[in-house]
């Protein structure tokens, strides 16, 4: 335990140093500044969070609790411009930590589990969306969630259970994305890691003996955990935001929006347009197709390093040459992966006289005030930065 908390701490210090050196003339001055590059300019969706967190605490349809309350205890003694800075830059090495705990849970190296920390912290949907949406910049609680889930399905002690419980809480409160994406992906991350693992022993297997449960015993109690926090879920969106539930429409956005605000599947392949090198150049070529109020949510790069050295480790699944426990998690991270990726595309596609739907067709008729779909991108950025660490 001690030593996982070392090299937690570890990690953490290097992305904080990294933020420190990416986020300097904010730090600064953080009451005057704001940190990230104006991708489609400085609108006015920071503005108003600051505006919230001055205010007196609260819970309504538009509260995130998790982000609003902290943010809002932050401006309380830093003023709320500061307050959204700290927010959005300790999103950083918190996500580090969380990415790096769920590597080691699946047997990657320190070092595999270092790298694969890093690059979801600094990935390019965190540090676009961090200029523009501290409450989808929390991304340190996806990890966390899987975490959560895996280790359930793996042990379903009362304390998995009570941290699956914690985890989906903070995933869903922290912002409204959070949950949606948790709540879509669930059910294939469980599937896919009960048919890999499910009939194992936990992975990796815990020195105390924990795991003994009989396999169909742990899955039914995740999937009962999870059926128990749905329902209180409901009730709490019935009380807080009980507008929303009686009348969705009244929210709903055009369906139009949804193919502004999903993601092409070549937008992981674009560098991302705060490249130091291609920014310019990117920004012309996305402005040449069209793209120009959907930008900021086309900031989804992988980058090709990630990818090769993703293509590496599965390969060395498909061929069996590898002996680490770790590879036998890339078929979860693959599976989740694609998953995440065909959730972030537009409702549907049309090829010659074939139109394809996709799930956010479907997701928008279940939950139609949701239009950004290419945040789904978050999971992707996560499962391709995992497979690196390998």
């Amino acid at each position: 335990m001690r030593g996982r908390i070392a090299e937690v701490a570890a990690v953490s210090a290097i992305a904080v140093i990294v933020t420190i050196a990416m986020a300097a003339p904010v730090l600064r001055a953080p009451s005057e500044r704001l940190f990230g590059m104006e991708i489609v300019g400085r609108h006015y969706d920071p503005f108003i969070v600051m505006e919230q967190f001055a205010r007196p605490i609260s819970v309504g349809v538009y509260s995130q609790p998790v982000t609003d309350i902290t943010g809002a205890l932050l401006a309380r003694t830093s003023g709320a411009v500061a307050a959204y800075n700290w927010l959005v830059l300790l999103s950083f090495p918190l996500s580090a930590a969380a990415a790096y705990l769920l590597a080691r849970y699946l047997a990657l190296s320190p070092a595999g589990a270092t790298v694969a920390a890093m690059a979801y912290a600094f990935s390019p949907f965190h540090i676009a969306h961090a200029a523009y949406h501290p409450h989808i910049a929390q991304t340190q609680w996806m990890p966390l969630y899987l975490l959560a889930l895996w280790r359930c399905l793996d042990e379903a002690s009362p304390v998995a259970v009570g941290f699956l419980g914690a985890a989906t809480l903070a995933v869903t409160l922290s912002n409204f994305y959070g949950g949606l994406i948790a709540a879509v992906i669930t059910p294939v991350a469980v599937a896919a890691y009960w048919l890999v693992r499910g009939g194992r022993e936990p992975f990796p297997r815990d020195a105390r003996g924990k795991g003994s449960r009989p396999p169909f015993l742990r899955l039914g109690i995740t999937v009962g955990s999870l059926v128990l926090i749905a329902i209180c879920g409901i009730a709490y969106a019935s009380y807080a935001a009980h507008a929303v539930v009686v009348s969705r429409d009244a929210f709903a956005f055009p369906r139009v929006d949804l193919f502004r605000y999903s993601a092409k599947w070549w937008s992981y392949l674009v560098p991302p347009v705060e490249h130091p090198l291609l920014g310019a150049t990117v920004h012309r070529f996305w402005t040449a197709v069209g793209v120009g109020v959907g930008l900021l949510e086309q900031q989804v790069s992988l980058g090709w390093g990630i990818v090769v050295l993703g293509l590496i480790a599965v390969s060395g699944w498909l061929v069996r040459d590898w002996q680490l426990p770790s590879v036998a998690c890339v078929p979860v991270l693959v599976i989740l992966a694609m998953t995440a990726l065909v959730c972030s595309l537009s409702p549907e596609r049309t090829i010659g006289t074939f139109t394809f739907v996709r799930p956010s067709a479907l997701l928008y008729n279940v939950v139609p005030m949701f239009r950004s779909y290419a945040r789904f991108g978050v999971v992707v950025q996560l499962m391709a930065a995992l497979l690196p660490g390998l």
